[in-house]
Formats: structure tokens, sequence, C-alpha cells
């Protein structure tokens, strides 16, 4: 898109008389704020990133104390199991 605009600017200083002032407008301020959300994307996807990556430590801590706590309970299951047989 970047390529794009440039090609635009450079053929608009080329052809200055055959863009109108206001069609030449219009395209600036719309990649002003093409610019201005791809900002805003960037930002956002590195936040995304980040939530990713403390998810993906806390679901693995929380995964290790559910199983370490299922190893102490499972010696307790099997001796209520064999006592009611």
């Amino acid at each position: 898109m970047l390529n794009a605009f440039h090609k635009f600017e450079h053929l608009s200083t080329i052809y200055k008389n055959k863009i109108e002032e206001a069609e030449d407008a219009r395209t600036r301020k719309a990649m002003e704020e093409l610019d201005a959300l791809y900002d805003k994307f960037k930002l956002l996807y590195a936040e995304l990133e980040r939530c990713t990556k403390a998810y993906e430590i806390k679901k693995k801590s929380t995964r290790s104390i559910i199983n370490s706590n299922i190893r102490k309970m499972n010696p307790v299951v099997q001796k209520k199991s064999n006592l009611s047989r």
C-alpha cells in the first residue's frame, strides 16, 4: 500500500495538472488515516502477543499445579478403591 502511495506521489509531481486538488487531498488524507490505523494495529498486535505469552505461561503453571495435585490424590483414591472391594 505504501509503495502504491509513493508511486501516486511521484506521478502527481510529474503530472500536477492531471489530478484535481480535491482528489489529491482526499488521497493524502485517506493515506494518513490508513497510516494511523496501521500504527494502532501494530500496538494492538504487540499487546495481543504479550497477552498470548502471559496466557501460555499461566496455563503451563496451572496445569503443573493440577497435575501435581492429581499425583498426590492418586494413592488416596487407589487405597479407597482397594478398601471398598
